[in-house]
């Protein structure tokens, strides 16, 4: 890949990303070599909520639109994105209806069509199948072929937002005449169609030694006929991050790692060879400390941190929760733990830009201990009698 080895860090980037890169045609950039170190599974995500899994099959299976880096969609196996004003969406928020391009195909050959798509629904909400993204499909009462190339989305109510049935890589569509007899129970017991998945992306899977290595080629069929850049690719899994960080930094085995989350100056000192560079690409995931609401006392048994064991005696209180946010060093930490992969957030919803919320910001950003201390006095007679109160049986 040109001079410098590629290594990621940060936690919702995806490997669609090379796609951007410029290049001459398809297969001309040679091999390309990717390093998990958490190891694939499997190349199905209906079977698995992992993000290794998800990001290793999109190389191969895709939805009908994604979300870009921005977070607008765009559409990948369809003509536009459905809304109210082109009407693909119906005005009374109850309907939806996508376009097929005409000219996919599969990577065996065959066209994909409508029939796909309602049998990738079907496959998810079979009863038994235990899918892994069934939240997608909430409020999705029938999908249904109205043509070839045309598919409709029926919902139990009205849907202001109906972008999550087959959009995004954790609701691609699979092949029908693969997976049919996958149905259910079933779903598991398909190891070919698992390991091997007939897609419609850039690449197919030659080989796959699940929890070690996967190897693609660049699929004939692709709609861009320059695309992809790379003729094969390797993803090798196992190890850990440090080792995954010094493949690329150090020896410069790999061309691309993932997920580096290793000590700053650790990576620091890697960067010194020459080898590589790194890349931070800003997702939505969020590092952060869940508070329990409830009475954690012991004797409560069973009932111990529920909602049946009543309020927690402080952290019920929302001044308090908000006094131990205004004490922490956000910025402390990612340094020491993160680095240029990491920033202060005070929300749970940190990015796209576009619906990225900054409400907490103005308090809660950087570190108040005087104002922490404030919020706690404030709430001292609030503890001290919960604390006297009958404990809730």
């Amino acid at each position: 890949m040109n001079k410098f080895k590629l290594l990621l860090v940060g936690t919702a980037a995806a490997l669609a990303s090379f796609g951007s890169v410029a290049h001459a045609a398809r297969g001309t950039d040679g091999d390309l070599k990717i390093l998990f170190w958490q190891a694939v599974s499997t190349l199905n995500p209906y079977l698995s909520g992992g993000t290794k899994e998800v990001y290793a099959s999109s190389m191969v299976i895709e939805p009908l639109a994604r979300y870009n880096e921005k977070g607008e969609l765009v559409p990948m196996l369809v003509t536009e994105i459905p809304t109210v004003e082109n009407g693909g969406v119906s005005k009374d928020l109850l309907s939806m209806t996508w376009k097929l391009k005409p000219d996919v195909k599969w990577s065996d050959g065959s066209p994909l069509t409508a029939d796909d798509v309602v049998f990738t629904w079907k496959y998810c909400t079979a009863p038994d199948g235990g899918c892994a993204q069934g939240a997608y499909f909430e409020g999705v009462k029938n999908v249904e072929a109205v043509d070839a190339h045309t598919v409709k989305i029926d919902f139990t109510e009205p849907k202001p937002y109906p972008y999550s049935a087959f959009v995004g890589a954790q609701s691609p569509i699979i092949q029908k005449k693969q997976f049919q007899d996958c149905l259910g129970s079933k779903a598991p017991g398909c190891t070919a169609a698992n390991f091997g998945p007939i897609g419609t992306g850039p690449f197919v899977v030659k080989d796959f030694k699940p929890n070690d290595v996967i190897s693609y080629v660049a699929n004939p069929n692709y709609r861009d006929p320059n695309k992809p850049a790379f003729a094969t690719a390797t993803l090798k899994g196992g190890g850990d991050a440090a080792s995954a960080a010094r493949a690329v930094l150090e020896t410069g085995e790999y061309d691309y790692a993932w997920n580096m989350q290793v000590e700053p100056e650790v990576l620091a000192t890697m960067l010194k060879a020459g080898k590589g560079k790194l890349e931070t690409a800003f997702g939505t995931q969020v590092e952060r400390i869940d508070l329990n609401h409830f009475n954690p006392d012991p004797k409560l048994g069973d009932k111990r941190s529920t909602k049946e064991a009543g309020p927690h005696p402080s952290l019920s209180d929302p001044v308090v929760r908000k006094a131990l946010s205004m004490a922490i060093d956000r910025q402390v930490i990612v340094d020491a733990g993160y680095g240029a992969a990491g920033k202060p957030t005070c929300n749970i919803v940190p990015a796209p830009a576009a619906v990225a919320s900054t409400k907490n910001d103005a308090w809660c950003l950087k570190q108040d201990i005087a104002g922490a201390t404030r919020c706690w006095t404030m709430t001292a007679g609030r503890r001290a009698r919960m604390a006297s109160a009958p404990r809730t049986a």
